[in-house]
């Protein structure tokens, strides 16, 4: 079962069906391949390390699921893993170089350097042998490869660009969520006024309460508020660290399904983190430790419109705080001000 997960998902993933077909049909000698029978040899796969001056990522395939070893078992990015076993799959080497150890540095092949090469290693299968990567060939589509065992370099047909960052490895998405799911946004972050945002009877987002004597900078200025939800992008995480929320912001979002997500945002030295927290109406965040609400969020009520919204599983949104670029954390910390025409002798604030 885990085989055939993995290969149909490769297959069907990055289209690799297609080239198997044109290879049966055109193909080059065996010894041509970087990796000879490649997508065959997937199955005893377990696993790729990738490696850079002593910085190393391990992606693991676990129970079915493809995750990042150094970040606490979280699900893998499949885009880029396909993209890279698809690329490996389809290596071929086209030209031989340099056999002499003296002209490493020069493609990029040092494994000990200040700019060090990358290092793919295969778990869970001997015959697929480590590979150095180096730099890309200047001149036509290509990259400079060897095997760690042997300083022949070759130039493959491929344009590989691998990380050896954990971070960089990690599924981005946070929330799928659109506009129509929204109902109202509650606002709340420390020194700023509290303010709510709902729908008007034009089904456009308006404060539910203007300041007397204001106005919106213009009609769509709130419009943000309800499309920043969808557009979150993890970029690292850590384990949930209760001191990281003391005097959070908060933005609550109350669904047409009737939960709600409450989006905490902490600044911190290390960038900036969000806190997702799912409830039902059975609770007021306002009123609840964020402990209590993670109590309330675990198994908050079925919905398959939920499952739709969550990108993390129930299970990572208790045990990580997640790291989002800091454009993010300024669409979610919006004073009420920020939304609002300037008085008389105010500069608009950008």
């Amino acid at each position: 079962m885990r085989n055939k997960i993995l290969i149909v998902g490769l297959l069907f993933g990055m289209g690799v069906a297609i080239a198997l077909d044109q290879r049966q049909r055109f193909e080059a000698p065996a010894m041509r391949w970087l990796y000879p029978g490649f997508l065959e040899r997937l199955p005893s796969v377990t696993g790729l390390r990738l490696s850079k001056a002593g910085d190393g990522v391990d992606l693991v395939f676990d129970n079915g699921t493809w995750v990042v070893a150094q970040r606490f078992n979280y699900p893998v990015n499949d885009k880029p893993l396909f993209q890279l076993l698809d690329q490996l799959d389809r290596a071929r080497l086209i030209e031989k170089k340099t056999a002499l150890s003296k002209h490493h540095e020069a493609l990029g092949l040092l494994e000990d350097a200040s700019d060090s090469a990358s290092v793919l290693m295969f778990q869970g299968d001997t015959l697929l042998k480590p590979v150095v990567i180096g730099q890309q060939a200047s001149t036509r589509q290509g990259t400079f490869v060897r095997f760690q065992s042997d300083d022949q370099v070759w130039l493959i047909d491929q344009a590989l660009e691998v990380s050896a960052a954990a971070a960089d490895w990690l599924a981005p998405s946070l929330l799928t969520i659109n506009d129509q799911m929204i109902e109202s946004i509650e606002l709340s972050n420390p020194g700023e006024v509290k303010y709510r945002v709902v729908r008007d009877e034009r089904d456009n987002w308006v404060l539910a309460a203007t300041p007397e004597g204001r106005t919106l900078r213009y009609d769509t200025a709130l419009t943000p508020l309800a499309t920043t939800v969808g557009q979150l992008r993890l970029l690292d995480i850590a384990l949930h660290d209760p001191a990281r929320w003391v005097g959070a912001g908060s933005a609550v979002y109350q669904l047409t399904s009737s939960h709600r997500l409450t989006l905490r945002t902490a600044a911190a030295q290390e960038g900036h983190w969000l806190r997702i927290v799912v409830d039902s109406d059975e609770v007021d965040p306002s009123d609840a430790s964020d402990e209590t609400l993670q109590v309330k969020a675990v198994e908050p009520k079925r919905s398959p419109a939920l499952d739709q919204v969550l990108g993390p599983s129930r299970e990572a949104l208790t045990r990580f705080d997640f790291r989002i670029a800091k454009r993010n954390f300024d669409d979610l910390n919006r004073s009420l001000e920020h939304f609002l025409k300037p008085q008389d002798g105010e500069e608009i604030d950008g």
